[in-house]
């Protein structure tokens, strides 16, 4: 793979574009420990940004399905490099999202947010809101 794509792979998402999901609440549930991701749609639009729509192909293989459990596995190949790994999830879409998203990172898409710090932040635990956290001190819409 070419060094451009590479790096265009590995590009920084703009921070609108990344979310924050709660990982685990405090006892009172007033405090929530967040962690940053991306949506798939994001992962799809970085490819075609990278190597064009016809420089990448994804395959799956459903593993597991079980009512409220599924993995499935992606296999991405991104100018003839194939990698893959396994996503999980609560129905068969979320499981297929994380899978792309995860045989992803292996080229670099979003990894650096493995990086960043898990962040406690205010939780309002009647309406499950939080604010979330900064990156690189910009907050987050």
């Amino acid at each position: 793979m070419n060094s451009d794509a590479w790096e265009i792979l590995a590009e920084p998402f703009a921070v609108g574009e990344v979310q924050w999901r709660v990982e685990a609440l405090s006892k009172d549930k007033r405090r929530a420990m967040v962690v940053p991701y991306i949506d798939a749609r994001n992962v799809l639009d970085r490819l075609d940004e990278a190597v064009g729509p016809e420089g990448w192909q994804d395959s799956y293989e459903v593993l597991a399905a079980q009512e409220g459990s599924f993995a499935v596995r992606c296999r991405l190949s991104v100018l003839g490099v194939s990698k893959e790994d396994v996503g999980e999830g609560e129905s068969l879409k979320a499981a297929f999202s994380d899978a792309l998203k995860r045989a992803a990172v292996k080229f670099g898409v979003g990894r650096y947010l493995y990086r960043l710090e898990k962040q406690w932040v205010d939780h309002d635990p009647d309406t499950g809101r939080f604010t979330p956290p900064h990156i690189d001190g910009h907050p987050q819409p």
